[in-house]
């Protein structure tokens, strides 16, 4: 635990760091999001796989499914997830009757079905599946990943969207997405060893 000047120390640290990070988030939120995105997708990953070892690597570490998460987080999810929050604001702002429950509507049924599809297809071919690979993975995963989804991120979404600041929307967002990461990969790997 160490001493009190030593835990007064890290404490300012911690501070130190939060107000940098929240500093970058004003001033390049974008870029800051999409870079935390990149980090906590990939470490969802790994972590999936220390929980539910790949058979078809032996349990070996499959750096490329890391990768493929990661680099879906940062070129993706981050940028794109700003962009959509920063535009559901403009077209459902709070003030208006029933946003609350319009704002989870069009997130759930407009936006989260392509987005879904889009990171099945991404991940698939950025694994190494390729193109056939990819469209079969999605035949059998989609719906039932998608109902997942609704599911699990209806009510995550529901707060996020309604209660929690806009600038911290995708960081929210990147902590409930580090359970589900690992949720995604175990099940993906599950339904792969059945398919194979």
């Amino acid at each position: 635990m160490g001493t009190p000047d030593e835990r007064k120390k890290q404490d300012s640290a911690l501070s130190r760091a939060l107000a940098e990070y929240v500093r970058l988030l004003q001033d390049r939120p974008v870029i800051t999001k999409a870079i935390t995105n990149g980090v906590v997708s990939g470490f969802g990953n790994l972590l999936s796989q220390v929980l539910a070892p790949d058979v078809s690597t032996g349990g070996r570490m499959n750096w490329r499914s890391v990768f493929a998460y990661s680099s879906f987080g940062f070129l993706v999810n981050g940028p794109l997830i700003h962009h959509f929050y920063v535009y559901l604001e403009k077209i459902m702002p709070k003030n208006r009757p029933n946003a609350g429950i319009k704002r989870v509507l069009f997130d759930r049924f407009i936006f989260a079905p392509p987005f879904l599809l889009l990171f099945l297809y991404y991940v698939s071919i950025v694994e190494g599946a390729g193109q056939e690979g990819a469209v079969k993975k999605i035949k059998e995963q989609y719906w039932m990943i998608l109902k997942l989804n609704w599911t699990v991120w209806s009510v995550v979404q529901y707060i996020n969207i309604n209660f929690v600041p806009l600038k911290f929307r995708t960081l929210f967002g990147n902590l409930c997405a580090l359970v589900w990461m690992v949720f995604i990969s175990v099940k993906r790997r599950q339904m792969a060893l059945k398919s194979s």
